[in-house]
């Protein structure tokens, strides 16, 4: 009898896990190098049924479900869009994320619209200052930046540096922990540096509208089914009442 409400209260459960996720994605549509995330659901074990009245033994009905999960959350590095900029700051970073120093350590980010700080270093919009492979880059006052396709990093004619670009290794889960910065088991690539340009976010926004109303309304046919459950449970209660 209650079969209903388990399965539509998880259903809703995983469908406002997948509005929030959706809902996230648009918010960050035009957010520079932002990797749309998406969730994995599951199903729970399905029940076998059984027949056990008005027969002699046991008669076999099938299985029925019993709702779904949300296994997880995945974050899709698929590239997004690369547009062109007139700021020689802007870069768009091709199979590969930048490493830049954080509070927590080396964490990794998509973002290529970089400036120079009060310091002097070179870092992201956010303020978290970009690594190359003798540590922090710090750029001298006045200076010309040019940006090779092969990493380089050459102030006034001078190769300064080679920022550090990296990749998960393996195919590693990419976690996102806020402010345009992921976390994942690192290892080298050899991309290539694209100058005065930017990746967009990977969101596309109409896909993720059709996903966002698909989400709402699957919510709204697990609340009737658990409303029903619950009007048919009450009816019960009363009915039973009345003959006790």
């Amino acid at each position: 009898m209650f079969r209903g409400i388990y399965t539509g209260a998880s259903g809703m459960l995983a469908e406002l896990v997948r509005v929030n996720t959706v809902s996230n994605n648009l918010a960050n549509s035009a957010t520079v190098g932002y990797k749309r995330s998406q969730t994995v659901t599951r199903n729970f074990p399905e029940v076998f049924l059984f027949k056990l009245y008005g027969s002699d033994r046991p008669l076999p009905l099938g299985t029925t479900g019993t709702g779904t999960y949300v296994d997880g959350v995945v974050t899709l590095n698929t590239p997004g869009n690369y547009i062109p900029s007139n700021n020689p700051l802007d870069i768009a970073i091709r199979n590969g994320f930048l490493v830049v120093n954080t509070p927590m350590g080396e964490r990794f980010t998509k973002n290529g619209q970089l400036v120079i700080n009060n310091d002097g270093y070179l870092s992201t919009t956010d303020g978290y200052v970009v690594l190359g492979e003798r540590g922090p880059i710090r750029i001298p006052q006045g200076g010309v930046v040019v940006f090779t396709r092969r990493e380089e990093v050459i102030v006034n004619g001078e190769n300064i540096d080679t920022l550090r670009v990296v990749t998960p290794q393996g195919g590693d889960v990419i976690e996102k922990i806020g402010e345009n910065l992921v976390n994942f088991i690192p290892q080298p690539v050899q991309p290539e540096i694209e100058q005065y340009a930017l990746e967009t976010s990977n969101v596309n926004t109409v896909r993720e509208m059709v996903e966002l109303i698909s989400a709402y309304r699957a919510y709204e046919s697990n609340q009737k089914l658990v409303q029903a459950e619950d009007s048919i449970t009450e009816r019960l209660i009363s009915d039973l009442g009345r003959f006790a």
